[in-house]
């Protein structure tokens, strides 16, 4: 009775280990490993169990591998130590024909996002193998391509046949080719050094150019606008021509009145010197001549031809200062205050009582007979005829002193390029 008891608390104890260890190996398996599902287009030759590697390296195993209606589902599972991008593609592989296959990830982590657990990787991202029925359909195909056909003749025979033909006496020329084409490979070969110098340079102006892409956008524009402006403007062929026309005109001148113009280049070089010289003189007159026509525009009558303004003496009321008081500002040698006192006794009972300012001048220099045409009244129309023709013998004879060059260039030049 007490074996029976033992024996029957011994299976217990072995059932509860059994138990606790396929509880822990699944618990540890789901902490350290995720399930991921991919589908494959066929997967012959690949079983659960077989290894799922990155790069040559085993992150994992194949769990199972079930047919489905429109592809082949292979659930994989892999630690979670190893990070697998988002994106990642698998790919079954075979090492040779008759070994193992395995499932092979890429690409390798760098950054980014991971692929989760529970994720599925699309028939997209997976590739097989090429199996050996479909080496041996391909190569069907190709030996029935250029076997013969049923009269004997097939593309092969036809290709070496052409051949044949385009070969036959070309020996020669085929071999000094192939000599050129030694030489030519020798010639690079001995310059390689330059030839890759000559790389680089283009390389880094590619990337110069590169760089200046928005430079160069932005001027292949504006040379577009601007040929689009050119383009559209009817007029620019015609004053083009015109200015060609022109320079043809200017160069006649030039070439007719270069002398001339010479001299006068010459002549304004001197009047200009002159005037450089005088400058002081030149910077007066500029002052005071606005101010004096002003003024003699303002006392002269036209009406009358005469002067309207009066002679004014600046110091009338004191006569002795204005006489002795130059003898004293001049100073001259020999002179002294006894002079000038003396010139003070003298001249001061009679200029004593003389006071005036505006002296009675009462002759006018330009005053005469002036009227204006529409104030002149003719004696009868011969008069008036009489008069007009004068006038116009006048006019012709001063045009004809001052008679306009032809062509009107010549104005440029001292009396039309003649003297």
């Amino acid at each position: 009775m007490m074996n029976g008891k033992r024996m029957w608390v011994s299976a217990m104890a072995v059932l509860l280990v059994a138990l606790l260890g396929i509880v822990g190996y699944f618990g540890f398996r789901t902490v350290t490993t995720d399930t991921v599902t991919a589908y494959f287009r066929s997967a012959s030759g690949l079983f659960a169990g077989d290894s799922i590697r990155v790069i040559g390296v085993p992150v994992g195993r194949v769990v199972s591998v079930t047919p489905k209606p429109d592809a082949v589902e292979v659930k994989m599972r892999l630690d979670k130590s190893v990070d697998i991008p988002a994106d990642a593609r698998a790919v079954i592989v075979a090492q040779s024909l008759v070994s193992g296959r395995f499932v092979q990830l890429a690409p390798v982590y760098t950054k980014g996002p991971k692929l989760a657990a529970g994720a599925d990787i699309p028939m997209e991202r997976t590739a097989v193998p090429m199996e050996w029925d479909d080496l041996k359909k391909q190569l069907t195909r190709f030996t029935e391509a250029v076997g013969p056909d049923s009269a004997g003749d097939s593309a092969a025979t036809r290709a070496l046949g052409v051949a044949n033909q385009n070969l036959d006496g070309n020996g020669e020329s085929i071999n000094r080719s192939l000599q050129q084409m030694s030489k030519v490979a020798g010639t690079l070969s001995a310059g390689r050094d330059d030839l890759f110098s000559t790389v680089r340079s283009l390389q880094q102006l590619t990337q110069s150019l590169s760089a200046s892409h928005d430079q160069l956008v932005q001027f292949n524009g504006r040379i577009a606008s601007v040929s689009s402006v050119l383009s559209d403007t009817a007029g620019l062929n015609d004053a083009l021509t015109g200015l060609d026309s022109a320079m043809v005109e200017i160069k006649k001148f030039l070439d007719t009145n270069g002398a001339a113009m010479t001299r006068s280049m010459q002549q304004i070089a001197n009047a200009t010197s002159i005037l450089r010289e005088k400058d002081e003189q030149v910077r007066g007159l500029l002052h005071s001549a606005p101010t004096q026509l002003s003024n003699f525009y303002n006392i002269y009558n036209p009406m009358t031809g005469s002067l309207g303004g009066i002679f004014g003496l600046g110091m009338g009321t004191n006569l002795i200062t204005l006489l002795c008081g130059t003898m004293q500002a001049n100073n001259r040698p020999g002179q002294s205050q006894a002079e000038v006192d003396k010139c003070v006794d003298v001249l001061a009972p009679v200029l004593k009582s003389m006071i005036i300012n505006y002296p009675p001048f009462l002759i006018n220099p330009v005053q005469g007979a002036v009227a204006r045409p529409d104030q002149i009244k003719y004696q009868n129309g011969d008069v008036q005829a009489r008069a007009r023709a004068g006038i116009r013998q006048l006019d012709a004879q001063t045009r004809k002193r001052n008679n306009l060059p032809s062509p009107l260039g010549n104005m440029l030049v001292p009396y039309g390029a003649e003297g």
